[in-house]
């Protein structure tokens, strides 16, 4: 059988993943989105808080980046919890928590409250996103999982489109309403929709297959016989708390995969929170035109997402395709770099940057699922993935302010970042290309697909 015939194999109708897609996709996008805005809209409160609560270049990005230590300690912990409890309860809980960290974010005084609050919202989040991609793997096969991860991802540029205009009108109509600045007013606003969205998340989804009852019978046998483990589910509930934990950390393509989506996070975390500082410095002092301008690269992105992930699908070339957008990722940093007093010429080169890290970011949990997914360990193995590759996201932020406040530019920091992204690109080719799929097919041996 060839390797065409047993990804067809794999797969499941078109008519069962429009279902399947309709059905989950559109409210799990909206939560991603909430949290990315929750996530990043300090970006555009810091344009004017800084001065309120006395922060420096450095300590803006150190407070920036510290969202992502709780993030990466809690990590494991949560998808732990999210086994034992179900995704949909477990993510509900993350959303409503952060969304209320969110709104008391609002009432900082000084830098160390300021330092808590991020804290204590990376540890609310802790657990939201592998959570979600353990979730998404339960219910689409594998040469269906790229596209359903690049709608998810695709929430994340949607999230920074909205929160860049909102959070500009924000800060102008609501300052001194109430006697309290626009930036409490910022964070005391989107930190609703986590809230509401989390409920949602509560009342709608389901955490299997196999407890939702708008599928037919057929339908569930379809999508059981084309996962990777349909024993996956008995699996999970007979192994004991120890087993998992070991079997995940001992997982190496967990590992390998974590390294490289650090150097990704590093990036695309480094233009995310500088993002809207980057643009004033550019020139520009209305925190409107400023939003509106950032939200130019996250379209960009959202293009370049779903045509990557349309790529990988069809050619299963995911190792390629994330080294190719890594180096291209490369390209806009420097072009950002080099035209960094310039609007037009810096959007242009963080629009190619943000589009290539969106793109390829998703790649990675497509290779990295066949090794993980089946196993004791796998919700443990997603949350190591996502913990480890968190320290990307903590260190891009703190590099290129720190970088900033040394040297009174962003160039050096971000030229050092680029280094990093470089080797991350390449070092996905040495990565084994043969991946075991374990399916079989009418009762016969494992089927083995060639995946780049």
């Amino acid at each position: 059988m060839g390797p065409v015939a047993e990804r067809a194999s794999a797969d499941i109708s078109r008519r069962l993943y429009s279902k399947l897609a309709w059905r989950i996709l559109p409210l799990v996008a909206i939560c991603y989105a909430v949290a990315i805005m929750d996530r990043v809209n300090v970006g555009y409160a810091s344009l004017t808080m800084r001065a309120d609560i006395g922060l420096t270049a450095a300590s803006y990005g150190l407070g920036a980046g510290i969202f992502f230590a709780a993030y990466c300690l809690l990590e494991v912990p949560s998808n732990l919890l999210l086994q034992r409890f179900g995704a949909r309860a477990w993510i509900a809980r993350i959303m409503i928590t952060w969304g209320l960290v969110v709104i008391l974010s609002a009432f900082v005084q000084n830098t160390g409250q300021f330092f808590v609050a991020r804290v204590l919202l990376g540890a609310a989040e802790a657990g939201f996103y592998p959570g979600v991609v353990y979730f998404l793997t339960r219910w689409f096969p594998r040469v269906r999982l790229a596209s359903a991860l690049a709608v998810l991802t695709i929430a994340g540029p949607v999230g920074n489109i909205v929160v860049g205009p909102l959070s500009g009108w924000i800060l102008q109509a609501t300052h001194l309403a109430a006697g309290l600045q626009g930036w409490r007013w910022l964070f005391i606003i989107e930190g609703v929709p986590a809230i509401v969205a989390g409920v949602l998340f509560a009342v709608i989804m389901r955490d299997t297959p196999a407890s939702a009852k708008w599928l037919t019978d057929e339908e569930r046998r379809e999508l059981q016989s084309a996962m990777v483990s349909p024993t996956r589910a008995q699996l999970d509930s007979a192994v004991s708390f120890r087993v998992r934990l070991a079997s995940g950390l001992k997982n190496r393509r967990a590992w390998a995969v974590a390294l490289l989506l650090g150097a990704n996070y590093l990036g695309v975390y480094g233009v995310i929170f500088w993002l809207p500082t980057l643009v004033k410095g550019t020139g520009i002092d209305d925190t409107v035109t400023v939003g509106l301008l950032s939200a130019i690269p996250w379209c960009v992105a959202i293009v370049a997402t779903l045509l990557v992930a349309r790529s990988a699908d069809r050619t299963q070339r995911h190792r390629a395709l994330f080294a190719v957008g890594m180096f291209v990722a490369v390209v806009g940093l420097l072009v950002s770099v080099l035209g960094s007093g310039q609007t037009t010429v810096m959007i242009v080169g963080i629009s190619i940057a943000t589009a290539a890290f969106s793109a390829a970011g998703p790649l990675l949990w497509v290779i990295a699922s066949p090794r993980i997914d089946g196993t004791a360990g796998a919700a443990v193995a997603f949350g190591l993935i996502n913990a480890i590759a968190s320290i990307g996201s903590f260190l891009g932020p703190y590099i290129i302010g720190l970088g900033t406040q040394l040297t009174g530019s962003a160039r050096s920091a971000t030229v050092a970042v680029s280094v990093v992204v470089a080797v991350g690109g390449g070092a996905v080719m040495l990565l084994r290309r043969d991946i075991p799929v374990a399916k079989s097919v009418g009762g016969g041996d494992p089927v083995r697909e060639t995946s780049a």
